[in-house]
């Protein structure tokens, strides 16, 4: 087990959960879809996920081993501010009181960014980007950490359609080597034949259905009510 909510309540102050009785359990090679309509509380999920809140109730318990990677839908970064591709995909490998081997940061930082074809990309500011190139180089940051479970908001969201088949042609390859996936959305029908579990948000829980369930056009509706 990497990482696992028991009976949790999730929110930002005690007695006012936003997710009650929250139950999750991620394992090596899971590939799970965490869907829900705006507003439904996947926001508050996710941060709990990383660490970020503190369940208000129930248990978080994560495995020593995992090293967690996390793709945000977007960055806000000023256009100008001068970080550029490899500066970005670095920031991955930067960890308290740890320097990283020049060396072995540079080879790394390139084998990622040739895994999400943005090698002709490196030196170019990451403001200057499309939408679906950030979400690459992103993706590049996170990998880099050559993490246990990557979890993913809505990563493919106002992306082009090459982008995203390369973001999810990767992230299956990830799931084939044992890394678990948590994949955050509000259009599941992409991961109809990638998800491996599925688990809808909705009415302030969680719930486990069937990912060919979830993942199909009586699904969507499922989302919404």
């Amino acid at each position: 087990m990497l990482l696992s909510l028991c009976q949790a309540d999730l929110g930002y102050r005690q007695n006012h959960a936003v997710l009650t009785q929250v139950n999750l359990q991620v394992r090596a090679g899971d590939f799970v879809l965490l869907a829900g309509a705006n507003g439904s509380g996947k926001s508050t999920l996710i941060r709990s996920l990383l660490g970020g809140l503190a369940v208000l109730g129930g248990q978080r318990e994560v495995a020593k081993e995992m090293r967690l990677g996390y793709v945000p839908q977007s960055v806000d970064l000023d256009p100008s501010f001068p970080v550029s591709v490899n500066d970005v995909v670095m920031m991955g490998l930067w960890e308290p009181g740890n320097t990283p081997d020049r060396d072995q940061a540079k080879a790394a930082i390139a084998g990622q960014l040739e895994q999400v074809e943005m090698t002709a990309h490196a030196v170019r500011l990451f403001g200057s980007l499309s939408g679906g190139q950030k979400q690459r180089v992103l993706l590049a940051r996170a990998l880099v950490r050559n993490p246990t479970l990557l979890l993913l908001d809505e990563p493919v969201s106002g992306v082009d359609a090459r982008a995203t088949e390369i973001i999810l042609g990767i992230l299956e390859q990830a799931v084939a080597t044992g890394t678990a996936v948590v994949f955050v959305s509000h259009q599941p029908l992409a991961l109809r034949e990638r998800a491996t579990r599925a688990m809808l948000v909705r009415h302030g829980t969680m719930e486990e259905l069937p990912v060919q369930t979830l993942c199909s056009r009586e699904g969507l509706e499922l989302l919404w009510t």
